[in-house]
């Protein structure tokens, strides 16, 4: 006699599993409405098996995608639409979100429509890290690099801080959706042979005076390890960094970094500084970077939405607290001064 039929709670979880598999196969081996709401920035390739990934697109954490099918009964991957990506269809992993069920109604022809990728873009809410650098600290210990060779107490970033990059956190968030080619290429440093980045004149223009980097190439560097993490395209990640940089660089900070331009200042003065041009408590948002008692870069918590109409003031005070990391150092001057004494 078979058991099942004496155990009725054995009959019960049988019946019920065969339900689930049936169920499974009629709807997610087939095309199905629902949507995907968006948990981490995963990558939107051509196929389950290769990182394929034209336009480099990223989905955007909050975000719901139109889920379209699924590459199996029991899946690994989700089929999305991105009405705007070439091709249109796109597979990410499951772990990348959560199902919803899509709206039950369909809006009429005056009914506002759901934002296209382009007009989503820039938009996410997450954790940053904005990496600005003082260039003649950076020059003292790297004199050879192209950026380095040249720099004159004319130049902009002689005075200013210079843009390093804008991260996303936490430390890890990298290389999202990146090939094992352009990894290994942005690590060993050989960042020329990276591709080249679709920028805007305008956009280009200005990265290569806020950037002095870009002599080396480190904009691509950045784009490859951080931009790709942060949900953009190219263009509006760095359009981004450099209006948050712009923003500190007309602050009181970069007036007290000119001021003391051959001296030393203590952390305690450079956050009270934040504290004055972005309210108080943003200080204990900033961490200073040093390396031959020379201070080379501040890294700025920021927290919240990031778009063409960010306050820099207002990011730093949604973050979270960071240590000083240095006590402070000295302000370096445009070319070799040598050694300081700690």
């Amino acid at each position: 006699m078979n058991p099942m039929a004496t155990d009725p709670p054995r009959l019960r979880k049988f019946l019920w599993s065969v339900f689930v598999l049936l169920w499974s196969s009629a709807t997610f081996a087939e095309r199905f409405d629902a949507v995907l709401i968006a948990e981490q920035p995963c990558p939107a390739t051509v196929s389950t098996k290769r990182p394929d990934n034209p336009s480099s697109i990223l989905l955007v954490p909050g975000q719901e995608y139109s889920v379209v099918g699924t590459n199996r009964a029991d899946p690994s991957h989700y089929r999305l639409r991105f009405e705007d990506a070439n091709p249109k269809e796109r597979w990410v992993e499951i772990r990348c979100g959560r199902l919803a069920e899509a709206p039950a109604t369909t809006p009429g022809p005056d009914a506002p429509q759901s934002p296209s990728l382009s007009s989503r873009v820039g938009s996410m809410e997450s954790q940053l890290v904005l990496a600005a650098s003082w260039q003649p600290a950076f020059c003292e210990v790297r004199g050879t690099r192209p950026e380095c060779r040249d720099q004159t107490p004319e130049r902009t970033d002689a005075r200013h801080f210079s843009l390093h990059g804008l991260w996303p956190q936490p430390i890890g968030n990298s290389y999202c959706g990146v090939a094992e080619r352009e990894r290994n290429l942005s690590k060993s440093g050989r960042w020329r042979l990276l591709p080249a980045l679709d920028l805007g004149a305008a956009t280009r223009a200005r990265l290569g005076t806020v950037m002095p980097g870009t002599l080396s190439d480190l904009q691509r560097h950045q784009w490859i390890k951080h931009g790709t993490c942060y949900g953009t395209d190219a263009d509006t990640y760095f359009r981004h960094s450099m209006l948050l940089l712009e923003q500190l660089n007309t602050s009181g900070v970069r007036e007290l970094f000119e001021e003391n331009i051959g001296k030393r200042l203590s952390a305690t003065r450079v956050r009270a500084a934040f504290d004055d041009a972005f309210g108080k408590g943003a200080g204990e948002r900033v961490r200073l970077s040093c390396s031959e008692g020379l201070i080379e870069e501040l890294r700025i918590g920021l927290a919240g939405v990031v778009d063409d109409t960010a306050e820099l003031g207002g990011l730093i005070l949604a973050a979270p607290k960071r240590s000083p990391d240095c006590r402070g150092g000295w302000v370096d001057q445009v070319g070799i001064q040598g050694a300081r004494s700690r």
